[in-house]
């Protein structure tokens, strides 16, 4: 558990989250370790998320023990509710009530089918602001298609840019959609509130994945408008710095990543790593030489790269002011010393999966905090939230376990 003793920015903001998988569970994620109330609405009988591996062995299908799910839904409160009954569609609705923010990422239509369209929860709430993430959106031709993290990359135009020179399209991480309207969402959230701050309305934002991913090619858009230049594929390499790219180091799956911007910065590079010879071939004398023989000065620069210890040789390029950094795997950032020092991984202790690290926000702020704390139980605050916060008597909750109203 880690909690800053700063104020939080979002204490007193309480959020709706009907998020599945991993955009809106992501989103709401940010909220709740800037000090927001997340009140996940689950059910028993739909356990997406907490079915989702990784588990630790022996664990495998408990529903509290998904790395996937404590890792995503940490900091958040859990709900169990059949939203397919009469009386589990009323508590959401005196949720709204006292409720700021609800979010979903529904197929376009379940949520009003279930009984909450934004036009049914402004009457309930005209301050609510509401959040829906899909694929395409809500309106236009395709508001209807559906489709997760791959098929959004391949919609948006971003994995047709994507590639190695003559070879096809690549999807750049299959899930890097989700976090990225995710974040979008949660942005929007921030500004919803402070509108309503000065008006007192709510709003609804519809959030497309696939437009969220198309802003990571603004150049590939403005060259084809401006230019009609169709985009070219050129895998790790620009089109105006070589070499630039990602480059073999001594030892097993060691990669060095590396960006020449300048002619001052490839003498500085050669003279590193004891390659004088290149630093006076005359291929490589200035950027235009280097791009026009960039097949013969990856081969050279690998050659030479793979016989240095990485983290020496990015010590030593870096010294020598070379923009060069290692490829780090996975356990390396865990123990990243300045991640450690900015306190982006903390660690979480949880009764049924153990003491895991998770990731914090990836910013830090003077004057405000943030905190990290354990993911919920299946169901572990219904009663904090029926009982403590709806106003419902104990006989009441009693009976909406017996209907199985809360399940």
């Amino acid at each position: 558990m880690s909690t800053s003793p700063k104020p939080l920015p979002l204490e007193g903001i309480r959020v709706l989250d009907f998020g599945q998988f991993v955009a809106i569970p992501f989103c709401t994620l940010w909220l709740a370790q800037l000090g927001a109330e997340i009140i996940s609405v689950e059910s028993s009988s739909r356990l997406t998320a907490r079915g989702a591996p990784p588990f630790e062995e022996g664990q495998e299908g408990n529903r509290n023990a998904s790395g996937y799910f404590n890792s995503l839904y940490a900091t958040k409160k859990s709900l169990t509710l059949d939203l397919a009954t009469k009386e589990g569609k009323r508590i959401v609705h005196e949720l709204v009530a006292v409720c700021d923010v609800v979010v979903e990422n529904f197929a376009t239509g379940v949520i009003e089918k279930l009984g909450f369209g934004y036009d049914v929860l402004a009457r309930i709430n005209p301050g609510i602001v509401m959040i829906s993430n899909g694929a395409f959106g809500r309106t236009g031709p395709m508001k209807d298609g559906r489709g997760l993290h791959s098929t959004v990359n391949l919609f948006s135009g971003v994995a047709d840019v994507t590639g190695y020179v003559d070879s096809g399209p690549r999807i750049m991480g299959s899930v890097l959609p989700d976090p990225l309207s995710g974040t979008y969402a949660a942005f929007a959230i921030l500004a919803a509130l402070e509108h309503r701050s000065h008006t007192g309305l709510g709003q609804y934002v519809d959030v497309a994945m696939y437009e969220a991913m198309l802003t990571l090619i603004p150049e590939a858009v403005i060259d084809l408008t401006m230019n009609g230049v169709e985009p070219r594929r050129v895998g790790n390499r620009d089109r105006q710095k070589a070499p630039h790219g990602i480059y073999p180091a001594a030892g097993e799956d060691r990669w060095l990543a590396l960006s020449i911007a300048d002619d001052q910065s490839w003498q500085a590079f050669c003279h590193s790593v004891g390659r004088t010879d290149l630093a006076s071939d005359s291929r490589f004398a200035n950027a235009p030489a280097r791009l026009e023989n960039v097949e013969a000065l990856d081969a050279e620069v690998a050659s030479c790269t793979s016989v240095h210890d990485l983290y020496a040789m990015v010590a030593q390029l870096q010294a020598a002011g070379v923009m060069a950094g290692p490829v780090l795997r996975s356990d390396e950032l865990l123990d990243n010393p300045q991640l450690d020092a900015r306190g982006m991984v903390v660690s979480i202790d949880h009764p049924v999966a153990n003491r895991h690290r998770h990731l914090g926000l990836p910013w830090t702020m003077d004057s405000l905090g943030t905190r990290s704390t354990r993911a919920p139980l299946l169901g572990e605050h219904s009663r904090e939230i029926i009982i403590g916060l709806l106003g419902r008597t104990e006989a009441e909750y009693e009976q909406l376990e017996r209907d199985r109203i809360l399940t």
